[in-house]
């Protein structure tokens, strides 16, 4: 038998994780295959009673229980939090609990016990006093799998971008970027586009780093020295790429509708404009691991924690997009 199951990891839990989680399976169980939320099932009842939701939650042993009773319970795999959730503010006491969601799903997804992986928002500062080195998800799950050049594709159904540095100051950014970096990243952008996607010839755009994309030197010489010399290699390897692209201009609707992805030099040249045109439908999936991870493309929203009025559209939609992909892997449970 054909069968998905997603592992929802519980995110911070002083966020609105719980809240988003629970408004899936009310709102949106029929059109997913089961997922189970690994977490601590009376926080999630505590959530319950403070937005005024009314949700049957039953804690499973088996990961197969889940098909059985999806659609009438929330699936919970128990992870009992260290100390009570005050909403709006995490709390380091329950930081290991965190991570082991995180790593227990990760670990249930190598061995093939769940088809995919969705991550809940989690609160970086807290978790980097107990993690110095902690810069978010992507490179903690990939880490945790062992690969260590992940790439972050954000998507949505009208804009797909990929930054080629991550968390990084912008002044750590611009060190960071150079010649094989653009190339690695391009070349795992367009292997996974048709791995996941059946992009048999993706079509894909580079933005510039400076104004005008430097305007020939004038207003910076990467693209002369870097980004140019770098486009010529991938084209050697019959990657259908273009540019460099002014950024202030190859997010708009004509570039958008022209390629299928656009990689960009740095964190914020790629998340302010999915952000800005279709931040409730973008998903953030990373490539070149041998698991499905996707997360919604938002944060932990703390100033909006247990009031009830968050919108669980991004995670619904990363769900969603983490099960298409685990069926055309065929990452069936059997």
């Amino acid at each position: 038998m054909k069968r998905i199951i997603t592992g929802i990891t519980m995110g911070e839990p002083a966020s609105i994780s719980s809240e988003i989680t629970l408004k899936i399976w009310k709102n949106y169980r029929k059109k997913l295959d089961p997922f189970i939320f690994f977490g601590d099932p009376d926080h999630l009842l505590n959530t319950c009673s403070k937005i005024k939701y009314k949700v049957p939650i039953k804690v499973i042993d088996e990961i197969k229980e889940s098909f059985k009773i999806f659609n009438n319970y929330l699936p919970v795999y128990k992870i009992k939090l260290n100390q009570k959730i005050k909403f709006g503010s995490p709390s380091k006491k329950n930081v290991n609990n965190v991570l082991y969601s995180i790593n227990k799903v990760v670990k249930l997804a190598s061995k093939k016990k769940i088809s995919c992986v969705v991550t809940n928002p989690v609160e970086k500062s807290i978790i980097k006093k107990k993690i110095k080195n902690f810069d978010g998800h992507t490179y903690y799950v990939s880490k945790l799998l062992g690969i260590k050049k992940p790439v972050m594709l954000l998507t949505s159904p009208k804009i797909s971008v990929v930054p080629i540095t991550q968390h990084l100051s912008l002044r750590d950014a611009l060190k960071s970027i150079n010649k094989n970096l653009i190339i690695y990243t391009t070349k795992i952008t367009n292997k996974y586009l048709k791995i996941f996607f059946g992009k048999k010839n993706p079509k894909i755009a580079v933005a510039g780093l400076n104004p005008h994309a430097g305007d020939s030197g004038m207003f910076g010489d990467e693209e002369k020295k870097i980004i140019i010399p770098a486009i010529k290699k991938i084209k050697e390897k019959k990657i259908n790429i273009s540019g460099p692209y002014p950024a202030d201009t190859i997010f708009s609707k004509k570039f958008l509708e022209s390629f299928d992805v656009i990689i960009c030099m740095y964190h914020d040249q790629a998340t302010i404009p999915i952000k800005t045109i279709d931040l409730e439908n973008g998903v953030n999936i990373t490539l070149g691991l041998p698991i499905v991870r996707t997360s919604p493309d938002h944060g932990t929203a703390l100033d909006i924690a247990g009031k009830g009025i968050a919108s669980e559209k991004s995670l619904y939609t990363s769900i969603k997009m983490s099960q298409y992909i685990a069926r055309k892997r065929k990452l069936w449970i059997q």
